[in-house]
């Protein structure tokens, strides 16, 4: 019997992360509303993001030598700073001399404040995770007897509440895998060698 709950409690949180917040219950907050006369129009549009594109043969071969001298680098017991710092000289001078070079080392300052950060970010984050979550829970507390919204009644809310915040945190664990996407990102505008 134990067996099973943890299957269908699996599944309702499974179910949760796939079908995102569809049901999910949030403090009411009063609004206002206005009604202002306006008038549209439809068009369709299709925005999509793609990949940066890869980098030219020249760049791409430069970056690896510079990868590869950073890993000897360290390999050679010198100061992780000093190897950091000429690993980021050597990858900024992999693209386009000028203003290839000038972009590159934008991307990576860039790069290097948000990995500097990321730790006030995830405190920040997961601050706000909580916060949601007592927000969360609260709001399943007013449930309704009989209501049947839920699947579960206040059990399938508070489920979904859990779930939300491991999803929060899960988020909020990824701030230096998001700084270096940004790099991605950032370095694919500038021009290659």
């Amino acid at each position: 019997m134990f067996r099973v709950s943890k299957v269908v409690t699996a599944v309702i949180v499974a179910g949760t992360v796939l079908f995102g917040h569809a049901g999910q219950a949030a403090a009411q907050t009063p609004t206002t509303t206005s009604t202002v006369k306006t008038t549209t129009t439809s068009s369709t549009s299709t925005s999509t993001t793609l990949l940066p594109h890869p980098f030219s043969d020249a760049t791409a071969a430069c970056i690896r030598q510079a990868r590869s001298a950073f890993k000897d680098c360290l390999n050679a017991g010198t100061e992780g700073s000093t190897c950091s710092t000429q690993f980021q000289t050597d990858f900024a001078n992999c693209f386009a001399a000028g203003a290839g070079v000038s972009c590159a080392k934008k991307c990576v300052t860039k790069e290097q404040t948000c990995v500097g950060s990321a730790p006030t970010t995830k405190k920040t984050c997961r601050k706000a995770c909580a916060k949601v979550n007592r927000a969360d829970v609260k709001a399943c507390g007013r449930i309704a007897d009989g209501d049947n919204i839920w699947a579960g009644g206040d059990a399938g809310c508070l489920t979904t509440a859990q779930a939300n915040l491991e999803l929060c945190r899960f988020a909020c664990s990824e701030a230096e895998l998001s700084c270096r996407i940004a790099l991605r990102f950032c370095v694919a505008n500038c021009a290659n060698l």
